[in-house]
């Protein structure tokens, strides 16, 4: 992405999303594939380098002595949502890096259908806390490319809003009866777009240790709120089962969207989308963690937006 070379006084947000599938067979003792990523941001005039985030994907045997035949075709969605400080000047380039393959019994791995997205939104209602750090140089390789920032847009217009990450206690045991395990959180003042609809992203990477029975059997929620707790209402439910015949580690990422579009919208109206796991059974010895959560949510004129392209294909 290009960022104009005058100082710019605005709150400025990057949402850059990256996609592909990992198509990968395993065959032998001791199976194993670990890819580890990371998004890198590049000032091309201080040609300083800062991590934004790193990942993982791991599949692997957790015996030794077992013959596993795996084949299997693995969608990946990364997500980082940057926002700058006031002020800042100067040209960026976004890349995503592989920095390591680790590998055992590996028949085949290829990554197809790459793609990488950077949508460059303004006047943001809340900050991101993402602390960057200096990082090595020296991938084995890299993705990236240029993107340019528009001009400054009038109120009203789209805007994203990053959201807060929780690192709760994860349980074993979670009954919809229990009190929900809260994730993310996002806010935002949609009464600012007319006729507005709100695009929310929560992604992360699931981290299973499967033992004895072999299964993890989880259940998330998003959920829509007043800050002030009032009008709460369930949007959608996303159930979660992973299953394998054997003692299995596994790493992999996981992305869940809905599209909330608003018919009411009350002045000075904050709405509060939250994320939360709501069930969890899991096998014997078995355990599982969520790390690198993100939660954005992307506002829009989207009733206005249907209808002009309505009326394009019309004519």
């Amino acid at each position: 992405m290009e960022v104009p070379n005058q100082r710019d006084e605005r709150n400025v947000c990057v949402l850059v999303t990256f996609s592909e599938f990992i198509n990968f067979a395993l065959l032998g003792l001791n199976p194993k594939l670990s890819i580890i990523y990371r998004f890198v941001r590049m000032n091309h005039g201080s040609h300083d380098a800062q991590i934004l985030q790193e990942y993982e994907f791991l599949f692997e045997s957790a015996r030794a002595d077992e013959v596993a035949n795996v084949t299997t075709n693995q969608p990946t969605v990364l997500t980082v949502c940057d926002c700058m400080d006031k002020g800042t000047s100067g040209s960026f380039t976004y890349r995503l890096e592989i920095t390591q393959i680790d590998s055992n019994s590996l028949e085949n791995l290829e990554i197809v259908n790459k793609s990488i997205t950077a949508t460059v939104l303004d006047e943001q209602t809340e900050n991101n806390d993402i602390q960057m750090r200096r990082g090595p140089r020296g991938p084995l390789l890299f993705l990236d490319r240029n993107f340019s920032l528009p001009k400054k847009t009038t109120n009203g217009q789209a805007f994203v809003a990053c959201g807060r990450v929780f690192n709760p206690v994860l349980p074993l045991r979670l009954s919809v009866s229990d009190p929900p395990v809260v994730l993310t959180q996002v806010t935002v003042r949609p009464e600012v777009v007319k006729k507005p609809c709100v695009l929310v992203n929560f992604s992360g990477f699931l981290t299973s240790i499967l033992r004895n029975a072999d299964f993890s059997n989880l259940t998330f929620r998003l959920v829509k709120s007043r800050t002030d707790g009032s009008g709460r209402k369930v949007l959608q439910t996303w159930p979660f089962l992973r299953e394998f015949v054997s003692d299995t580690n596994i790493k992999e990422p996981i992305v869940f969207n809905f599209c909330d579009c608003l018919d009411d919208v009350k002045a000075d109206a904050e709405i509060l989308y939250t994320f939360e796991l709501i069930e969890a059974t899991l096998s014997q010895q078995s355990s599982y963690n969520i790390t690198q959560k993100s939660m954005t949510a992307q506002v829009y004129t989207g009733i206005d937006q249907q209808k002009r392209s309505n009326h394009k294909e019309k004519n």
